[in-house]
């Protein structure tokens, strides 16, 4: 027996050390794996939640991609996602490197390779309505979701009930304005009797609900005026 493999085995008994099970390595490797199966899994479904709350706010409330207010849902989903990427790159390059040939895959080519799965199996999701199966169950079981992602589009497009919504495009002050509903027509709006719950000028608020009387093809009387929210 060699020096070095003499001190070796000092080392060894010194340290009381013991080859470690078969399926103790297999089962940490599982592990590792199913971590990064689940996150790429997350980081799909975050993305097929995101295209439905998209698409759910166009066809409701007749927006373009511009002019959805994404602030107001957005930061939850791409949040999610990334962490979840995150969690799928550790994991993936960590059991990639500890492979006969893993170590050669570079961190970013793992990530990239992420983005881009969950990218396509998460519109793939979408289009078996994956996405807005787990909207429809997020709205029901937690309150806070549905306060942030639903958007009273079409309780406030029902101007025969009394109830109009939608962005303001001119405004005569004290005597009328131009209305721009969510559907896309255009309303003249009289606002010489109206109750206006708007602190800023109506001009600068966009999107406003309006309470009032249809009185005419495309003509409202207003009752009150508040912030659409």
């Amino acid at each position: 027996m060699s020096e070095l493999e003499k001190r070796v085995m000092e080392q060894i008994e010194a340290q009381k050390l013991s080859p470690r099970p078969l399926y103790v390595f297999l089962a940490r490797r599982a592990v590792f794996w199913f971590l990064a199966l689940l996150s790429f899994f997350v980081g799909a479904v975050c993305f097929a939640l995101a295209i439905f709350v998209a698409s759910d706010f166009r066809y409701t409330g007749g927006k373009g991609l511009d002019e959805m207010p994404f602030d107001e849902y957005a930061w939850g989903l791409p949040v999610l996602w990334l962490i979840s990427t995150l969690l799928l790159a550790f994991s993936a390059t960590y059991s990639l490197a500890h492979t006969k040939r893993g170590y050669r895959c570079k961190r970013g080519h793992v990530l990239a390779v992420a983005l881009f799965g969950s990218v396509i199996l998460g519109a793939g999701l979408y289009g078996f309505d994956v996405g807005g199966k787990i909207h429809h169950s997020l709205s029901s079981h937690f309150p806070a979701y549905r306060a942030v992602t639903h958007i009273p589009y079409a309780e406030w497009s029902r101007p025969e009930a009394g109830f109009l919504g939608g962005e303001v495009k001119s405004v005569v002050e004290g005597k009328s304005l131009t209305l721009r509903a969510f559907n896309g027509e255009i309303w003249t709006v009289d606002i010489a009797t109206a109750v206006t719950a708007v602190s800023i000028p109506l001009i600068d608020e966009g999107d406003i609900a309006i309470e009032g009387l249809k009185i005419g093809e495309l003509q409202f009387r207003a009752v009150r005026i508040s912030s659409f929210d």
